[in-house]
């Protein structure tokens, strides 16, 4: 039984040159996710937070935004004073 098989990198981590062992698979950047065996990571795009229970990106709620995708729902920002956000993301 062959012991030398290729693995995939867990999710959310990528590698674009193939590994050598599991300290080759890089993290994603914050607000970044991947499926295993990614040679990229996916990054939120702005008014979205990245949501790990679902791998996704999804819209900040009413009343929140990001300047740039965030890495969690904490990362989405209550509108300053005299500003309002009605519709998510």
């Amino acid at each position: 039984e062959p012991t030398n098989v290729c693995k995939l990198c867990p999710k959310n981590t990528f590698s674009i040159s193939g590994a050598s062992d599991i300290n080759g698979c890089e993290d994603c950047a914050a607000g970044g996710h991947s499926l295993p065996g990614s040679g990229y990571c996916d990054q939120c795009l702005t008014g979205k937070y990245y949501d790990e229970p679902t791998n996704d990106c999804k819209l900040c709620p009413s009343g929140k935004f990001t300047a740039s995708g965030g890495a969690s729902l904490e990362d989405c920002n209550t509108c300053d004073d005299g500003f309002y956000s009605s519709n998510p993301g």
